[in-house]
């Protein structure tokens, strides 16, 4: 290579900026469970070691955390899970002749996971994890000859690891209450490992565990929503704001000056309480007097005001909303109660389009693929002829303005994901 080219390439290289995995930034979330991709790091318990999850094995601790951070997302995720477990299960039992069977079906749907503990329950408990967790998983367990479902219970995700791999492949799951710090001292904590789901096998205890299969993770589910972390870590700051602005009676932060005092630091404390008893709180004074012998003992008050702090707020909190929407998939705001600025609300064309367009990509195929694992464990003992599915919640949109429809689910007539 010549002189020109060494030239050439040495300001290339110190012009433009070259994109590499070190230099290219994540937020926490992602930078926490970047090792299970690579050489990942081994948990113990006395029945055997599991891959952790997240840099303190506290991942889907920190999702619930966050859960309770952000009433948008919180309010996403719950909605979603609705949406997806719609409001009952419908069955038929007319593939089975005899009515002891039918008896056996229609026990295990009303009490799989324990008295009045049943199948739809469950759904709605899976329906959550996965939104909230992007995973969700099963305990199931079998009589002795593999022909009957004695239990069947929806798992908390944050209770399921996989015990370390043989050959690259996960074949158990450890269970238990909860993982991370402080879980070796947690009462009823107890670990158990369980056979991964295999409807060949013959175990009678196993766990289903199914993952977002966009996680691009191979051994846990993730969210999508987790590129939204700092948002909605944002909203919560918002919260606080709020918060703080309320409890100051919405004032404008003050300086307040005594002048011309000689007094002890005791004295200053008691003046200082007796002045902030006044001023601030949701139940301040309207009006403050303060008594002094002469004019230039008079406190003197100086506004620290920030210029359209108000309104910087507000767009910010706008975006903020956005940017969790965004990362949700949401089609439309409307949907989820989220009101969009300049804008009264949507024509009932529009909330049904939105509505269709989020239901075609976000509840049908989440609903198949819990629809689906369920379906593979009662296809195990014969119990998928029932032909299971979701009923879901009527949406009428009769009475909007502009609204074509009069049932929003009127093209789906069995109702079923």
């Amino acid at each position: 290579m010549g002189l020109w080219d060494n030239i050439v390439d040495y300001f290339a290289a110190n012009t433009y900026v070259v994109a590499t995995e070190s230099n290219v930034a994540s937020n926490p979330l992602e930078k926490s469970i970047e090792s299970l991709n690579g050489r990942y790091n081994v948990g113990n318990t006395p029945v055997g070691d599991y891959i952790k999850f997240g840099l303190n094995d506290d991942f889907s601790v920190v999702l619930e955390k966050m859960f309770k951070q952000s009433p948008v997302h919180s309010g996403i995720v719950t909605k979603k899970a609705k949406m997806v477990s719609g409001r009952d299960i419908e069955y038929n039992l007319d593939a089975y002749k005899t009515p002891a069977k039918q008896a056996e079906i229609k026990a295990f749907l009303a009490n799989c996971a324990g008295k009045s503990e049943g199948l739809y329950s469950q759904i709605v408990h899976a329906a959550f994890q996965y939104e909230l967790h992007g995973a969700f998983a099963f305990y199931i367990k079998w009589n002795q000859d593999h022909t009957k479902l004695i239990e069947f219970r929806s798992l908390d995700v944050k209770g399921v690891r996989a015990a370390e791999p043989i050959d690259g492949k996960v074949t158990h799951y450890i269970v238990r209450r909860r993982f991370g710090n402080m879980a070796v001292s947690m009462q009823h904590n107890t670990p158990t490992k369980i056979k991964a789901f295999d409807k060949y096998d013959k175990v009678r205890e196993q766990v289903l565990y199914v993952k977002n299969p966009y996680s691009g993770n191979s051994y846990y589910g993730i969210p999508n929503y987790i590129s939204a972390f700092h948002f909605i870590n944002a909203d919560y700051e918002f919260g606080k704001h709020i918060r703080n602005s309320a409890a100051n009676s919405f004032t404008p932060k003050v300086l307040a000056t005594f002048i011309g005092r000689n007094m002890s630091n005791e004295q200053k404390r008691e003046e200082y309480e007796k002045f902030k008893a006044s001023f601030v709180g949701s139940e301040a004074e309207p009006v403050i007097v303060s008594w002094v012998k002469n004019k230039d003992e008079a406190p003197e008050f100086k506004t620290l005001d920030v210029n359209n702090l108000d309104k910087t707020v507000d767009i910010l909190a706008r975006l903020n909303d956005s940017k969790i929407l965004t990362a949700h998939n949401v089609t439309s705001p409307t949907l989820f109660g989220v009101m969009v600025a300049g804008k009264l609300g949507g024509t009932g064309n529009e909330l049904v389009t939105a509505y269709q367009i989020f239901r075609a990509t976000e509840t049908l195929p989440n609903r198949q693929l819990l629809m689906d694992a369920i379906g593979r464990v009662l296809a195990t003992v014969n119990y998928e002829k029932i032909n299971l599915s979701v009923v879901e919640e009527q949406i009428n949109l009769e009475a909007l303005k502009g609204a074509n429809t009069t049932d929003i689910t009127q093209n789906n007539p069995a109702q079923n994901g």
